[in-house]
């Protein structure tokens, strides 16, 4: 097997005990033997893995994930046929000791690898969303992805629902909704509604998760999110202020000064004079 960990692509985002991370490999790529240190979700988005766990494989295929867990050795073996993209979220075990009712779900879930989830999808797709560098400013929201991605993994496994019901956390819900629904209208008593509590409760539970309110929690991650858009794409900031569930692009402008420290033509204008962007230089900015 090959003993290399070398990829054409990488992008990692990390902060608080949790990382998220996308990564493509050739065909047969491999590495290992590696000793598991986290409780890792790996997810295939194209091609496939044989992952041998403590000696026994499992097959994880495209639209699958499997869980990897502290204190056992692993090795990888990535799709012969073709190149193989996935992405994963590590968790470390502090992380997750510090909440019992995650741990106690993770314990109880037995099988080894299953269909990505909606919701699970969702998170992932939120992780990976938040700009590399910026994790510390974000208020804790690395870390409650991550435990969330863990708890929508061990939800899928046991049957529950991901909107209502089934034990599911106040936090996890306002997460499915900002997946789904991240461009609508927003106010606290919608929030409230979303996550099955009241307004207060809402308020008091995310200050103790992430370190805010509900509301400045889903102005960031839509920050968050017209970022990424400003650096990778070409769309107007107008338009990625309206997809991103700004009422105007004045709005928008002010949370990213406030998160990125300038507007949102000198990120796109810093991000394209240093190459970070992707797909070619994009048209004049309105």
């Amino acid at each position: 097997m090959k003993r290399r960990n070398l990829s054409n692509r990488l992008r990692v985002v990390e902060d608080g005990g949790v990382t998220f991370g996308d990564v493509l490999y050739g065909a047969g790529e491999g590495f290992g033997p590696l000793w598991q240190a986290d409780f890792q979700l790996v997810l295939i988005v194209t091609g496939s893995a044989r992952i041998a766990v403590s000696g026994v494989e499992r097959v994880v295929r495209a639209g699958e994930v499997t869980l990897l867990r502290p204190g056992r050795e692993e090795s990888f073996v990535w799709d012969a046929a073709g190149r193989t993209r996935h992405t994963w979220c590590a968790v470390t075990p502090a992380v997750v000791a510090v909440d019992e009712r995650l741990g106690s779900a993770l314990a109880a879930v037995t099988e080894e690898v299953r269909p990505v989830s909606a919701r699970l999808a969702q998170i992932m797709e939120a992780g990976l969303g938040i700009v590399p560098g910026t994790a510390e400013a974000t208020g804790g929201l690395v870390a409650a992805l991550g435990r969330a991605a863990l708890a929508g993994y061990a939800a899928s496994a046991s049957g529950e629902g991901t909107a209502s019901g089934g034990g599911v956390r106040p936090v996890a819900r306002l997460l499915d909704w900002l997946g789904e629904h991240g461009a609508e209208p927003v106010d606290l008593a919608t929030l409230a509604k979303v996550a099955g509590v009241s307004a207060a409760q809402l308020v008091r539970v995310c200050k103790r998760e992430l370190g805010e309110t509900p509301l400045r929690y889903v102005w960031r991650v839509r920050t968050t999110r017209g970022v990424q858009l400003l650096r990778d794409t070409g769309l107007t900031v107008g338009e990625i202020a309206w997809r991103c569930g700004f009422q105007t692009p004045f709005h928008f402008s002010r949370w990213v000064r406030a998160l990125e420290g300038v507007g949102p033509r000198e990120v796109r204008r810093g991000a394209w004079r240093r190459g970070e962007g992707r797909g070619g230089r994009p048209p004049s900015v309105t």
